[in-house]
């Protein structure tokens, strides 16, 4: 078995090659360097915003050292912050020991983030990775961090306002996906500010009416609070979307309403 800390570099130096043939870019005024195109930074935003890479590194790769580095800063710890190191430690990952400067608990990052993706796929993510931390950020990183700023700041109708905009003009790419937008609103829940999850996990709901697990989130949150009225308006719309939902329906039973 060949140990995952000694892959072939013949992984890297292909991916790599798909990183050095850009696309054309969709807007010149968000051109890049070292061959990252727009286009590879908006899909890497939504594998990592929308995937398993938010669980510890926190949206847009603004986490709080707690589980995972912040990926948004200049220091780098398991590479020096180019391409090739970055999609080196994407297909390697680093096993629990050899996680750096991060407490309590280092929790290890399997290769591909355990995830089943294209080589495509994870030069994407390279490339938005190493946008985070580059003098310049494209202009969607940008708007992220305001709107976590704004939202974390308790201002939610100025995020709103950003999120909308930046829909405006980035039509096929949302600022946050469904998954990294219910983590997001886990955030608040996890610090006890549960009128900040509600107002994440809303614009969640309006940005996914027709997806189960929103709903049940928002639902959570209103549980929390002690509104079980509307907590249990919200876990029966999840079960409507979604049958299987057990969670729901074990939620229900504890509020009586079933």
């Amino acid at each position: 078995m060949v140990s995952p800390l000694r892959l072939s570099l013949a992984p890297v130096m292909m991916i790599a090659a798909m990183l050095a043939s850009p696309l054309p870019a969709q807007d010149a005024g968000e051109a890049t360097s070292e061959s990252v195109t727009p286009e590879q930074i908006l899909a890497g935003s939504n594998l990592f915003n929308g995937g398993s890479c938010v669980i510890c590194h926190a949206i847009a790769g603004k986490g709080s050292g707690t589980r995972a580095p912040d990926l948004s800063d200049v220091e780098w710890l398991h590479s020096q912050g180019d391409l090739d190191g970055i999609l080196q430690t994407i297909l390697s990952g680093v096993p629990q020991q050899n996680i750096k400067a991060v407490k309590p608990r280092p929790l290890p990052m399997n290769p591909k983030g355990g995830l089943n993706v294209s080589d495509e796929q994870i030069a994407s993510v390279a490339a938005y990775v190493w946008a985070l931390s580059q003098p310049e950020p494209h202009g969607f990183i940008s708007q992220q961090w305001q709107f976590l700023e704004l939202a974390r700041a308790g201002q939610f109708a100025e995020a709103r306002a950003v999120f909308q905009a930046t829909r405006e003009k980035y039509p096929d790419n949302l600022l946050i996906p469904e998954n990294g937008m219910n983590a997001f609103g886990y955030e608040f829940l996890g610090r006890g500010d549960t009128d900040g999850a509600i107002e994440v996990f809303q614009l969640n709901v309006d940005l996914h009416p027709e997806s189960f697990n929103p709903w049940d989130s928002l639902a959570e949150a209103y549980m929390t609070k002690g509104d079980n009225e509307h907590a249990i308006e919200y876990y029966e719309k999840s079960l409507e979307l979604n049958a299987e939902n057990t969670n729901a329906v074990d939620k229900l039973k504890e509020l009586g309403a079933s």
